[in-house]
């Protein structure tokens, strides 16, 4: 049986090394969140989710300071992504996007940039967007070197080392 792959022609064009290397990143975060265990729902028999909130409650506000202070940063504090929502009559539409008042709204702004980017609404080659995804990429890569130096914190530890693949 032969599969028709016409539907999808031209996506390997619209992906950049720096969006695979965000989903790749972003994807092994959420994993390793899980295996910490940092869980959404920690009732039994639930499925497993990652619990970006409790990270970002272990990572600390001096987490945000730091990445308020990053150049690079700036547009996901200044001009974050937008949300789509939904409207009367089940249209869907752009709006306002997350207020950042904590560490754990900066996560879903860089959840909102991935969402973004996996469910198809950014715009291919866009200098904005591309700024947008390399910046949730730093978030990830300092998040995980600020969690690395926080060897008090036997989560944080077990976050660290469930990150790395293992032979």
């Amino acid at each position: 049986m032969s599969t028709n792959a016409a539907y999808r022609a031209g996506l390997e064009q619209q992906f950049h090394d720096a969006w695979v290397t965000f989903f790749a990143t972003f994807a092994r975060f959420e994993h390793a969140l899980k295996k910490a265990p940092y869980l959404k729902h920690t009732k039994s028999g639930t499925t497993a989710e990652a619990g970006w909130a409790g990270f970002a409650n272990d990572l600390g506000p001096e987490f945000l300071d730091l990445c308020r202070t990053q150049p690079d940063l700036e547009k996901l504090f200044t001009n974050p992504p937008m949300l789509l929502k939904v409207d009367l009559g089940e249209a869907t539409s752009w709006k306002k996007a997350r207020a950042i008042n904590s560490v754990a709204d900066f996560f879903q702004v860089v959840k909102d940039v991935r969402n973004n980017l996996f469910h198809g609404d950014i715009h291919p080659h866009s200098d904005r967007e591309e700024r947008l995804i390399k910046a949730a990429q730093q978030v990830l890569d300092l998040a995980w070197s600020h969690a690395s130096r926080k060897a008090d914190n036997p989560k944080l530890v077990e976050f660290c080392e469930a990150f790395r693949f293992k032979a």
